[in-house]
C-alpha cells in the first residue's frame, strides 16, 4: 500500500524520515532522523549522531515520504499529530478509523 496523507497513520513509520516541529517538551522540538523503532508511547529516531527517544503524546512530527511513483519526484511532507499514533503499531496498522462528520 503507496503512503499517503490520508492513510499514513495505518502505515509501518519505521524507516521514514521525521521531524519534531511541536512539542509540550520544548527540548524535543527540532530533533530530525530516521525512525529506527516504535513502541506504543515512543518513537527511537536516530539523529546520526545518536539515539532519542520522542514521546508520540504531546508532540507533532512531520514525516518525509519519499518519491515512490513517477508522479511525484519530490519528496512529500506530512504533518501528524502524535495522539493519532498512539497504540501498538501492530494495533495501529489493522484498524480502521472512522470519520467523523459534524451536522
Amino acid at each position: 500500500m503507496k503512503i499517503t496523507p490520508q492513510n499514513i497513520i495505518h502505515n509501518e513509520l519505521i524507516g521514514l524520515d521525521t521531524e519534531v516541529v511541536d512539542s509540550t517538551n520544548p527540548f524535543l522540538v527540532g530533533i530530525g532522523g530516521r525512525v529506527i523503532d516504535e513502541t506504543r508511547n515512543m518513537f527511537t529516531v536516530d539523529t546520526g549522531e545518536r539515539e532519542k527517544q520522542v514521546s508520540k503524546s504531546g508532540s507533532s512530527f512531520i514525516f518525509t515520504i519519499p518519491p515512490i511513483d513517477g508522479k511525484r519526484y519530490l519528496p512529500l511532507k506530512i504533518k501528524v499529530d502524535g495522539r493519532l499514533l498512539l497504540s501498538q503499531p501492530e494495533n495501529r496498522i489493522q484498524t480502521k478509523f472512522k470519520k467523523k462528520f459534524r451536522k
